[in-house]
């Protein structure tokens, strides 16, 4: 049995922006002006809420696209998976499931949009839209440096930690990307090595209760729920609260707002592995779903991923040599060698943010403009409304 146990190391002042999305270079501008000048934390504080409310929102593809997924990205798309015939599980199966079968039973399909790449205003190579595996090089200078290349491979962890007061398994999975590309005039966030970082919590009965994707660098915080869940909140709570889409989503007064991004719909009694939707390019989530109304074209192109642990990361040989590193730099704060992003860093220093944009291991990723932290498990209670009886 593979270590999926092994542990990881480790109204707006100054800025109300528009209902389109202005460009991040202009967003930069105005908070470097306004942190300069006033200098306070109400301030800083006002301008992540701002740029989370304006920055960190697009729309989602619905449940339908999982019908036909090749056409809900637009009609050219990867399909990457474990596999594409795992057997169904109930809910009292899955309650006695060893961890392997767990990781092995959750791991997701991803759905990767493709774009002619060539035909864009900055092309860029088509594999950077294509899951890799980790490597590390060592550069003249002697110092290392993380690349992604080669056959796809996903990275997970299984773990169980207290939410609620109770004890719940969540398994997350990282694919990682050769880069995230240029894509406008303007693009502080192009740089070497790209993520797409995927957490499922489950419930008493390892069936799952909500999904969580972001960037591992903390960037593009999204939560979508079980259906079920998202009813029993309704029952319990009533209908959504004031500029809130759905009844799980409280009220939060102070921070920023977790984004629930959609419900999940599938059989209560007999769940599936999730089907996230990728957007090309910046490999934004735009979409999930369950692989029980999945329905791949045979004609679409699919890859099948090895699923390895996360452990893995942390003793990766070094090109050309018998040495090992971590593909993270644990001596500072387990970053992703070389994926500096240096002009995104730039800009949101000032309102505090550490190294913008630059992936991080899991254990290190802080989101939401570095106001929480992705391991903590307390987070749930004061950003997500879950009925008694879910957990």
């Amino acid at each position: 049995m593979k270590n999926w146990l092994r542990p990881t190391h480790s109204d707006g002042f100054l800025l109300r922006l528009k209902a389109r999305r202005p460009t991040y270079a202009v967003g930069g501008i105005i908070i470097l002006f306004a942190v300069v000048i006033c200098g306070c934390q109400t301030v800083r504080q006002t301008i992540k809420k701002s740029l989370s409310d304006n920055l960190s929102h697009w729309k989602m593809l619905g449940q339908d696209a999982l019908e036909d997924p090749i056409a809900a990205v637009g009609g050219d798309g990867v399909v990457f998976g474990p596999n594409f015939e795992n057997q169904p599980m109930s809910r009292k199966q899955l309650a006695s499931a060893d961890p392997e079968t767990l990781v092995n039973y959750y791991s997701p399909i991803f759905v990767q949009q493709r774009i002619d790449t060539n035909a864009q205003r900055y092309p860029y190579p088509p594999e950077f839209d294509m899951i890799g595996e980790a490597h590390l090089s060592k550069e003249k200078s002697g110092e290392l440096k993380s690349y992604v290349a080669g056959s796809p491979v996903v990275y997970s962890i299984f773990k169980k930690l207290p939410i609620e007061g109770s004890q719940h398994v969540q398994i997350t999975y990282t694919a990682w990307y050769p880069a995230h590309p240029r894509m406008k005039v303007v693009d502080l966030e192009a740089a070497g090595v790209d993520s797409c970082v995927l957490r499922v919590t489950l419930d008493a009965d390892n069936s799952p209760l909500f999904y969580e994707t972001i960037a591992a660098c903390g960037c593009f915080h999204k939560v979508f729920v079980e259906q079920w869940v998202e009813d029993m909140a309704k029952e319990t709570f009533g209908p959504p609260e004031k500029r809130r889409k759905y009844s799980v989503e409280p009220a939060v007064k102070k921070g920023i707002d977790w984004d629930v991004a959609g419900v999940i719909d599938e059989p209560r009694e007999q769940p599936r592995r999730p089907v996230i939707f990728l957007k090309a390019g910046d490999h934004k989530v735009i979409g999930m779903g369950s692989a029980a109304r999945l329905r791949v074209p045979p004609s679409a192109e699919k890859h099948s991923y090895e699923l390895a642990s996360y452990a893995d990361l942390y003793s990766i040989p070094v090109d050309g040599s018998v040495e090992q590193a971590a593909f993270f730099d644990m001596d500072d704060g387990g970053k992703v060698r070389g994926a500096e992003r240096s002009k995104e860093k730039f800009f949101l220093q000032f309102v505090g943010v550490d190294s913008a944009g630059q992936p991080r291991a899991d254990d290190q990723i802080k989101m939401h403009f570095d106001e929480g932290t992705w391991g903590d498990p307390t987070i749930y209670s004061k950003h997500l409304r879950l009925p008694p009886g879910s957990l």
